[in-house]
């Protein structure tokens, strides 16, 4: 094939590859997980048992703008299902209420 054949032909696009939410979903996970950091063992450094909590809002964050984008695009088609996406905004607004409501209360109390 000759390149005029090859600048003639148009070549095939392929839509591009949507998310599935895997991103959003470990982003929940993570911001979740971080919680379980100060039960560690006293013997590890302060640094490893309290540093992850400071990350919890960030992640949480992100899991939730980062899973939002693909249940819009799912929204409205039935081929899909973005459960990924589901369960890491819902991990996602769970690690963002969590410490919220904590501050809440522990500031109410005072």
């Amino acid at each position: 094939m000759s390149s005029a054949n090859q600048a003639i032909e148009p070549e095939q696009q392929e839509e591009p590859h949507h998310g599935s939410g895997t991103g959003s979903l470990v982003l929940g996970v993570t911001a979740v997980g971080a919680f379980g950091f100060p039960f560690l063992p006293e013997a590890l450094p302060p640094m490893v048992r309290y540093l992850p909590l400071y990350l919890v809002l960030p992640l949480g964050i992100c899991a939730v703008v980062w899973g939002l984008p693909d249940l819009w695009r799912a929204w409205g088609t039935e081929d899909s299902s973005p459960v990924r996406a589901r369960i890491g905004v819902l991990l996602g607004t769970l690690a963002i209420l969590a410490p919220l409501v904590w501050l809440f209360f522990y500031l109410g109390a005072g």
